[in-house]
């Protein structure tokens, strides 16, 4: 054989070879993003959102999505289907800031006609740099382009992790519950309502700094927009109910005032516009004062989730001025500061 000839067979081994890797991720596709998974059931795992959601986005079926941070992850989409009507998905990204669910919104609004957002608004995802994001999303999975997908197809957590995971869980598609049980995590055991009690120290002055321009920044441009960009779409935001604990430890570390000061001026925002419904369950006393409904002092059993769906149906705990947002917040800071309340 000819060196010239050894050259060519290697050459067109090594494209081979590439090409077989490129069908062979495009085929499967853990991420879903070309396809629905045609035959197994993809892996939905917190720690991959960024690119799980990815897919979810582009090659899911549906006209609703469902927005927020890891205390929306126990959402059922059917559930909400059942209470507001749609066919919802869950772009969820825990622990995310402001402009990570811009992104999820973005993408949604790309590749689909979205009738409804339910949005849960975390007031920890605002006082950040309205860029800011939990992770580097890997944004080429999240365009139009199949130049930059070379780093999906020959990405080594695709290629051994993802894929092998797809294939050993062939013969498993489930429709309707992969788009129901993705990310959940809500598990069996809690603690006991008691541990999770919290007394309020006296507050110490001045430790709380404003943070008053990256909150602004944050809804000028990670918010606002979609109200304005999208007027058929109806937004559906809630202020999640965190436990009363949560409310006390933030007074204790000196970061309750700013965090009223950022709900005061979400409200602010968002109240002037027609397409868009603000919901405050953190003020709703017979859930966020039952610590058996709690993990931890943030997060919340599913059975929350479910009943959020049906209390916005009712417009259950609506906020429908500024004003009266407002007095909201003077009310859950009295709430907070009432040592006979436990």
């Amino acid at each position: 054989m000819t060196a010239k000839r050894f050259c060519r067979l290697t050459l067109g081994g090594i494209f081979l070879c590439l090409l077989l890797i490129i069908a062979t991720v495009a085929v499967i596709d853990p991420f879903e993003i070309y396809h629905r998974a045609l035959f197994y059931i993809p892996s939905f795992r917190s720690e991959i959102q960024s690119y799980s959601n990815a897919g979810v986005a582009k090659s899911f079926d549906y006209d609703s999505v469902i927005v927020g941070s890891s205390v929306t992850e126990n959402c059922i989409p059917s559930v909400y289907e059942e209470a507001l009507g749609g066919r919802f998905v869950k772009l969820c990204m825990n622990a995310g800031t402001a402009m990570d669910h811009a992104r999820m919104l973005e993408m949604a609004f790309r590749t689909h006609r979205v009738r409804r957002v339910v949005y849960g608004v975390d007031v920890f995802a605002y006082p950040v740099y309205w860029t800011n994001q939990k992770m580097e999303t890997p944004n080429y999975l999240y365009d139009a382009s199949l130049l930059n997908d070379v780093q999906y197809w020959f990405n080594e957590d695709v290629i051994f992790k993802e894929i092998p995971y797809a294939l050993t869980h062939l013969g498993k598609m489930n429709e309707q519950g992969i788009r129901d049980w993705m990310y959940v995590w809500n598990p069996p055991e809690r603690p006991t309502p008691e541990s999770l009690q919290v007394t309020v120290k006296d507050p110490v002055p001045g430790q709380e700094p404003s943070r008053m321009e990256l909150i602004e920044m944050n809804i000028e441009h990670n918010l606002i927009p979609f109200f304005e960009a999208h007027p058929d779409t109806e937004f559906d935001l809630f202020f999640p109910p965190y436990s009363l604990s949560y409310w006390r430890d933030q007074m204790n570390r000196g970061q309750f005032e700013a965090d009223m000061e950022c709900r005061n001026r979400i409200i602010e925002a968002v109240t002037g516009y027609a397409n868009v419904h603000l919901y405050d369950f953190a003020l709703l006393r017979e859930w966020i004062t039952d610590y058996s409904h709690y993990y931890d002092y943030r997060h919340y059993t599913s059975e929350i989730n479910d009943a959020i769906a049906f209390a916005i149906r009712e417009n259950r705990m609506r906020i429908t001025s500024a004003e009266q947002g407002k007095q909201n917040t003077d009310e859950l800071r009295r709430l907070v500061m009432d040592k006979s309340v436990p």
